[in-house]
């Protein structure tokens, strides 16, 4: 069986340190991270960030050895049919979407997306979950950055259902009311009164780029898909855009999120 990334990964790490002559509290220190991440990461127990790859690149003098291997690990930590969207949401400027199901994953907080992920893998290992909420808690990143802006349509049940259970949508409904008020991000409810949505075929994510055509990414159980074609992205804007004139404004959006966080 072939050696998975975040074991080569693991390896490398720890044969750089010890050819440097570190113990991991010492290798931490210089890193910038904590000697408990640095030992999970060792041990297979957590998956690298790009910040974190791209520190011990830095350090070991060998640029962009971690950073393939970390894009590998990330790429492992998702069905292949979403693997390719990390480099979209790296690479755009804006993304659109509209989300009928769950709080977008770029929007999540760290338990949520675990009762998520334990809800629609309920036969994995812990590890393999905890690699998979580490992943999506690093896409994340991306919030912090000067790009993109995102501007989200989440359907009011979204914010109604329990996941997790009442704290873990508590704290999820928190944060959402901080990103609602943050400077990039915009967010609209749709609410159960809005009639005949464009948005019943399932969750639409379009991503626009500085210098290259715009992309759309549709799923559905089990599987999704990339689009390209112009005709199509061109129609699955017009179906967000169609979801945002019957959705409230970020304003009245955020006071029903406030509402429900003070209610639940």
């Amino acid at each position: 069986m072939a050696e998975s990334a975040l074991a080569t990964f693991a390896g490398e790490l720890k044969a750089w340190r010890e050819r440097m002559e570190l113990t991991q509290q010492a290798f931490a220190d210089k890193l910038g991270y904590s000697v408990a991440l640095v030992a999970a990461v060792e041990q297979c127990r957590r998956s690298p960030t790009v910040d974190f790859a791209t520190r011990c690149d830095e350090m070991t003098g060998a640029p962009g050895t971690f950073v393939r291997w970390q894009t590998q690990v990330a790429r492992e930590s998702y069905p292949a049919f979403f693997a390719p969207v990390l480099a979209l949401e790296r690479q755009a400027i804006r993304i659109h979407g509209w989300e009928l199901g769950a709080v977008p994953g770029l929007l999540q907080t760290e338990a949520y997306a675990e009762a998520v992920v334990r809800a629609r893998y309920p036969s994995d290992t812990s590890a393999a979950i905890d690699r998979i909420v580490a992943a999506r808690m690093e896409r994340q990143e991306l919030l912090t950055s000067d790009k993109p802006m995102l501007w989200y349509v989440v359907h009011e049940g979204v914010l109604r259902h329990q996941v997790g259970g009442r704290a873990v949508m508590a704290e999820q409904l928190v944060k959402l009311v901080g990103l609602a008020t943050s400077r990039r991000i915009v967010l609209q409810v749709l609410p159960f009164t809005a009639r005949d949505h464009a948005g019943v075929e399932g969750p639409v994510t379009l991503y626009e780029f500085a210098d290259a055509p715009s992309v759309a990414y549709t799923e559905c159980y089990g599987g999704g898909r990339i689009v390209e074609d112009r005709q199509e992205v061109g129609d699955l804007g017009t179906i967000v855009s169609l979801i945002r004139s019957s959705a409230m404004s970020p304003a009245d959006s955020l006071e029903l999120i406030r509402e429900i966080q003070e209610r639940s």
